[in-house]
């Protein structure tokens, strides 16, 4: 067991014959006792201040610990947003070619439909033509037959 001011203080010596003189022993024992009750208070001072920085380096360990849990945590969700919007763009860009190929399969088909149409109406013009051009004989050699039969000449240029 440690030894403390008070045990210093009350320490008794044997006395012999012509043992210490009493003063000088009391004096000096006075003396270290307080001397080693200034130590013994440093010491009980500096082991309260070592237990006090030393809980504080727990918490600033526990605290370190916390702050790297969060940054690997903070990186692992900017990871995964980074992960999503790549995922997302692809997504759209995708969507985005599949409605412009779909966009152009119908302008190709609209174009289809309408040179379809074209030549539908060419022939159309061509067979309208066509009949005109045979009506339009057909009285000219009636308005010819009548002329005959009626003695009027026409020529048609």
């Amino acid at each position: 067991m440690p030894m403390t001011p008070m045990d210093i203080r009350n320490k008794e010596f044997r006395k012999g014959v012509r043992g210490y003189h009493p003063e000088e022993v009391e004096k000096f024992l006075d003396t270290v006792s307080k001397e080693f009750e200034i130590l013994y208070t440093e010491n009980f001072d500096l082991r309260e201040k070592v237990q006090r920085f030393e809980q504080e380096l727990k918490q600033y360990k526990q605290l370190e610990g916390t702050l790297q849990q969060t940054m690997v945590l903070a990186q692992q969700t900017a990871e995964e947003v980074k992960q999503s919007a790549r995922h997302e763009a692809e997504l759209i860009l995708k969507k985005s070619e599949q409605e412009s190929t779909q966009q152009l399969i119908e302008a190709q088909k609209k174009v289809s439909e309408t040179n379809e149409e074209i030549e539908e109406l060419l022939k159309r013009r061509e067979l309208i033509r066509t009949q005109l051009k045979s009506f339009l004989n057909a009285q000219l050699d009636l308005a010819e037959s009548f002329n005959k039969s009626s003695g009027i000449s026409t020529k048609v240029s």
